[in-house]
C-alpha cells in the first residue's frame, strides 16, 4: 500500500539517528519488511526532497527494489496543486501539493507532523469528486493504519523486499 511520506518526517521514517524515529518506524518496517511503498509527485515535492541529500539517497535506491517507489507524473501532480491553491487563500495553507498527490494517486494514507495542516488536508471539499482524505499516520499509536485494506487496486500486488535487499538497504546507507 501506498504512503505519502510527507518531507517534514522523511527523517523521521528513515534515519535512525534522528530523535524521534521511533514513533515513525512502523512506516519504515512497512516499506522495507512489508507492503509498504513510498509515493510523491510534482515539482513542491521533488524540490523539498531535494533538500533531504541523505534520506534521497536511500529513496534512489528503494526504487531499485520490487518497486517500493512510486513516482508520479509531475504534470498530473502540478496541474492539480494549482486548481487546489486555487480554491484555498489562506497564509496557512502550504500543502496544496499533498492534496494533489493524494488525489492524483488515490493513496489513502498520509504521514505527517505538521498540524497546522491538517484541517486543509482533511477537507473533502479540496479533493476531486470520488476521492477521499487520507488517514494520517503521525506515531505509533496509528500503526493500525499501516494495513492491506488500505491499499488501492492499482497498485496490487505488492511484493515484501528479500531478506539480501533488506538486508543490502539498510547496511548500505547505515540508514534503518
Amino acid at each position: 500500500m501506498p504512503i505519502v511520506v510527507e518531507t517534514n518526517c522523511l527523517s523521521s521514517v528513515f534515519d535512525k539517528a534522528c530523535i524521534d524515529h521511533a514513533e515513525f518506524e512502523p512506516v519504515f518496517n512497512w516499506i522495507i519488511n512489508g507492503k509498504g511503498k513510498l509515493i510523491y509527485g510534482g515539482s513542491k515535492y521533488n524540490n523539498e526532497l531535494s533538500k533531504c541529500r541523505r534520506v534521497i539517497k536511500f529513496i534512489n535506491l528503494l526504487k531499485r527494489y520490487k518497486n517500493k517507489v512510486v513516482v508520479l507524473r509531475k504534470d498530473e501532480v502540478d496541474n492539480l496543486q494549482k486548481k487546489i491553491e486555487s480554491l484555498v487563500k489562506d497564509p496557512d495553507f502550504d500543502d496544496p501539493h499533498l492534496i494533489a498527490i493524494i488525489s492524483v494517486s488515490r493513496c489513502q494514507l498520509l504521514c505527517s507532523k505538521d498540524e497546522r495542516s491538517e484541517r486543509f488536508i482533511l477537507d473533502k471539499k479540496l479533493y476531486p469528486k470520488g476521492c477521499k482524505p487520507p488517514k494520517y499516520y503521525k506515531s505509533k499509536k496509528n500503526t493500525n493504519l499501516l494495513s492491506d485494506s488500505y491499499i488501492p487496486s492499482r497498485f496490487k500486488p505488492i511484493q515484501p523486499l528479500n531478506k539480501e535487499e533488506k538486508n543490502f538497504l539498510c547496511s548500505h546507507l547505515n540508514i534503518g
